[in-house]
């Protein structure tokens, strides 16, 4: 009351408790801000690996359209190859059979 009385203000003094709760209350605050830093790090890194990987996944999608045209001109190839090869195999086994037969003949004849 002496110093209302002369300096006439009010003289407020603050626990020691309540600064400790402060500083207990500061350092909480850094460490919650510092985690949730990390974690929006963490986030923004995943988004980044995840567009990067999206993009790689539709460059292949396109190098794999691509691919499955050439795969089916060499396929169409391939099939007329095949009918070719199994007309000729055809008409060699008739020549083949042909051959055997003359060859029978001739065998008998030098018989």
């Amino acid at each position: 009351m002496n110093f209302l009385a002369q300096c006439r203000r009010y003289n407020y003094t603050t626990p020691t408790s309540f600064l400790e709760l402060i500083s207990f209350y500061k350092a909480l605050l850094g460490a919650k801000t510092e985690r949730i830093s990390d974690q929006i790090s963490r986030l923004e890194t995943g988004l980044e690996t995840m567009n990067n990987t999206t993009n790689q996944v539709a460059e292949l999608q396109k190098l794999l359209d691509v691919k499955m045209v050439e795969v089916e001109i060499k396929k169409e190839s391939t099939d007329k190859l095949i009918d070719i090869v199994t007309s000729e195999s055809a008409a060699a086994a008739i020549e083949e059979e042909a051959a055997k037969i003359q060859a029978d003949a001739t065998n008998a004849v030098a018989a």
